[in-house]
């Protein structure tokens, strides 16, 4: 069988990872919206703190959702067979952020009810990051467990792209920060934008080995 044929056979990989994107950005931003109209509502409405909650936890699952259903779409459209360890990998992922919601959910609340101060409220403040940190680590496990060294390569290509879209973002923005020409950008808004870079990476990596 031709490599032509057998592309054509699992479907294109760029155009997947394109179509899938799209998807996930169009769906989360409508969700997002949807969500600042509700807050915007409740509080309006005097609505109250276990309404705002509520909202927010159907936020997060409807965001879960869309993630999950972005990967399945890129899934159809490739064609492909996920292997045991990408199978592996987003369970793992998919309990991770399941957790990170979670643990947002209940800070954000235990710090709007209660004000806490010392140790407990460092640990709220921690709480969410600890998923995030684990979903660092399950990357890691990943690549390591990935069988497939094309998909090896590939990841590890996108993983790097992204690192160095990261890097040369941060460091424009901390220079227009130093001479107070943009606001202020929390730190943990480093992990969300590698994230979010990690698409086009991959676009970039498989073009390469197209």
């Amino acid at each position: 069988m031709s490599p032509d044929a057998t592309s054509k056979e699992l479907g294109s990989p760029i155009k997947a990872i394109v179509v899938s994107m799209l998807f996930c950005f169009v769906c989360c931003g409508a969700a997002a919206a949807a969500f600042i109209a509700m807050a915007h509502y409740l509080n309006a409405h005097h609505a109250g703190f276990w309404a705002m909650m509520a909202a927010t936890v159907v936020y997060c699952v409807v965001i879960l959702a869309l993630a999950l259903a972005t990967v399945r779409i890129a899934q159809r459209l490739m064609k492909a067979t996920l292997s045991t360890a990408a199978r592996r990998y987003a369970r793992r992922f998919t309990t991770a952020m399941s957790l990170y919601a979670l643990a947002l959910i209940v800070a954000i609340g235990a710090y709007i009810r209660i004000q806490p101060t010392g140790v407990l409220a460092y640990v709220l403040a921690i709480a969410p990051a600890l998923p995030l940190v684990a979903a660092i680590v399950i990357i890691g496990l990943y690549l390591r467990e990935e069988t497939d060294e094309f998909e090896r390569a590939v990841q590890v290509e996108s993983a790097l792209w992204a690192t160095g879209g990261m890097l040369a973002i941060a460091t424009v923005w901390g220079f227009l920060e130093t001479f107070r020409l943009a606001p202020n950008v929390p730190t943990w808004a480093v992990f969300p934008l590698w994230a979010v870079l990690l698409g086009p990476a991959q676009i970039v990596a498989r073009w390469r080995y197209r």
